[in-house]
């Protein structure tokens, strides 16, 4: 049997275990198909998708690129290129995706909706801070040509969905009201379904109605901090409507308020996956207020949010920014939050509660920590998302790591492997000789998270964005968190969370000098009675507070009366 032979033998058996789903075998036999014809593209194009289905995207990104060196095979480089287009996306690969934005048969090579999502491209994560407005000015500059463009592709809302990139954005440290506000106009140009005028009554109802919205409705953070306020809303005032994607997941939260509709006398609504179904399922419930609790976090339910689709629709701090969308009346803060001139950062008006916007649950753990285990030192803990790492917050650290001989430093490792790997190196350049004494825990439940940050000496709470739920679950144990908010609001929770709490000399450090010199104090001589206080202040002044939701009914009632 010739090589050739031989090579189309175990090229086939591939294709016929690819067929059969079992991947890792396939990639067995493609890479025997390839020691024998080591520049075939079929061969490598087969061998790198059997890599993608079994997640090994190093590989697959290696014969594909591969095939983009070779001379000709135009159809086979086309395809590729869309491959690694969605590898570069996973691996957040911001100077690869750029390339792809460079070649200059883009529009003929990718589809309509990838042509535009890779203009739409911001990284999650960045290397250093210079590269930031260098990645600014090049998304502004994108979002310009889309605007611009006179062939712009017409997208269809259920067909050509796009992750609207707001998201990305919020963790830069720059403020997006203008380019939320671009990036609208853009979104209304690429879906004309989007300029609909949709007609609905005007008339007020005798309770008022109210819907929260969400995808997150689930084991996820945002049902924490809305659930409270769903359940204890007066309901000989309010008639409660709990609006759930198509996407929302399964789990023990999600059967949890799916069945509570009883018990505290709301109403779910089950959104279908078509879009304009969407909007008569919610029109058909005739809402004085439609609250949307985490705008820019789901790009199944955002495009609803550029349509007017109640009397007032509202958003708050599920994800803590203005939306720069005129179809959104109000955004929920607190005095507790802000600071002075905080209206020109919001394209809303915005509503101010005497408390931290929620009635949020004093969390439940069965395996309770001794007191002995809450007297750790020099253990530091930052639990936070990592894409919320910004590039300034690897300076603490690495002043922690330096000044502190004896400080430990734990994360938590994203679920994208990639982007706890570019962390992890971006870390190694700026923290140096230290990085052994940084680590990388694996995800953890509610509760190992909780005990975490009861055994941890101090929590860290990150530059930019910060903490907000993972800070009061934090405060079951009472542990301190360092803080440094800016003037906007998704760097405050924390700084208001102590107004609410009442902390005497809260640690919120005015720069990265104090902010590094009051995590190493905590860390070293925190103790057990500074833990026990915060936990004291919690209990009485931040779990289950009655006081937030009397405050937020009023402010609704104002809402409806306007």
């Amino acid at each position: 049997m010739s090589s050739f032979e031989k090579s189309k033998k175990f090229f086939l058996e591939g294709i016929e275990l690819y067929s059969k789903q079992n991947y890792k075998e396939a990639v067995i036999k493609f890479t025997n198909s390839l020691e024998l014809e080591p520049n075939r593209p079929s061969i490598l194009l087969n061998l790198s998708k059997s890599y993608l289905q079994i997640k090994q995207l190093e590989n697959a990104k290696y014969n594909l690129e591969k095939i983009i060196k070779l001379k000709g095979f135009e159809n086979e480089k086309k395809e590729a290129l869309n491959l690694l287009l969605n590898i570069y996306f996973e691996m957040d690969d911001f100077e690869e995706i750029n390339k792809l934005k460079n070649i200059n048969n883009a529009r003929e090579i990718f589809n309509n909706k990838d042509y535009v999502k890779l203009q739409f491209y911001y990284p999650k994560l960045f290397n250093s801070l210079e590269e930031i407005p260098n990645a600014r000015d090049e998304f502004r500059g994108n979002i310009k040509k889309l605007l611009n463009d006179k062939y712009l592709p017409k997208l269809d809302l259920i067909d050509d969905p796009i992750i609207p990139p707001n998201f990305s954005l919020s963790y830069d440290g720059y403020d997006n009201l203008e380019i939320n506000k671009e990036l609208i106009s853009t979104y209304k140009k690429l879906y004309p379904k989007l300029n609909d005028e949709i007609g609905f009554s005007n008339n007020k109802n005798k309770k008022i109605k109210i819907g929260f919205i969400s995808e997150f409705f689930t084991n996820h953070t945002i049902i924490k901090l809305f659930e409270g306020l769903m359940y204890k809303l007066d309901k000989s005032k309010f008639d409660v409507f709990v609006i759930y994607s198509d996407k929302t997941l399964p789990g023990s939260r999600y059967d949890e308020i799916k069945k509570n509709c009883i018990l505290y006398n709301y109403e779910n609504v089950f959104l279908p996956k078509n879009f304009s179904e969407k909007v008569e399922t919610i029109k058909d419930c005739n809402l004085d207020i439609l609250f949307y609790t985490d705008i820019h976090m789901s790009e199944n339910l955002y495009f609803l949010t550029l349509l007017k689709l109640a009397r007032y629709q509202i958003t708050s701090w599920g994800h803590p920014e203005t939306t720069g969308n005129s179809k959104i009346d109000f955004f929920l803060s607190s005095t507790l939050l802000e600071t002075d001139n905080f209206k020109k950062k919001y394209s809303e008006k915005v509503l101010l509660s005497k408390y931290l916007p929620m009635y949020f649950y004093k969390p439940k753990v069965i395996n309770n920590l001794k007191d002995e285990m809450l007297v750790n030192k020099n253990v530091y803990s930052c639990p936070q998302n990592l894409i919320k790492m910004h590039p300034s917050f690897d300076f603490a650290i690495k002043e922690i790591l330096n000044k502190d001989k004896k400080a430990k430093v734990y994360f938590i490792k994203d679920k994208n492997k990639n982007i706890t790997k570019k962390f992890s190196n971006r870390l190694k350049k700026n923290v140096s000789t230290n990085m052994d004494r940084v680590f990388f825990m694996d995800k953890l439940t509610v509760e190992e998270f909780i005990n975490n940050c009861g055994r941890s000496s101090v929590l860290l709470d990150p530059f930019i964005f910060g903490a907000g739920n993972s800070f009061h679950e934090s405060m079951y144990y009472g542990t301190p968190t360092v803080t440094m908010p800016t003037d906007y609001l998704k760097s405050r929770i924390v700084t208001g969370a102590y107004k609410q709490m009442e902390i005497d000399n809260a640690p919120v450090a005015k720069d990265l000098h104090e902010y590094v010199e009051l995590s190493i104090e905590i860390a070293n001589n925190g103790g057990l009675d500074l833990k026990k206080y915060y936990q004291e202040q919690a209990n009485k002044n931040l779990f289950e507070n009655e006081k937030a939701v009397k405050d937020l009914e009023s402010i609704f009632f104002n809402i409806n009366n306007n």
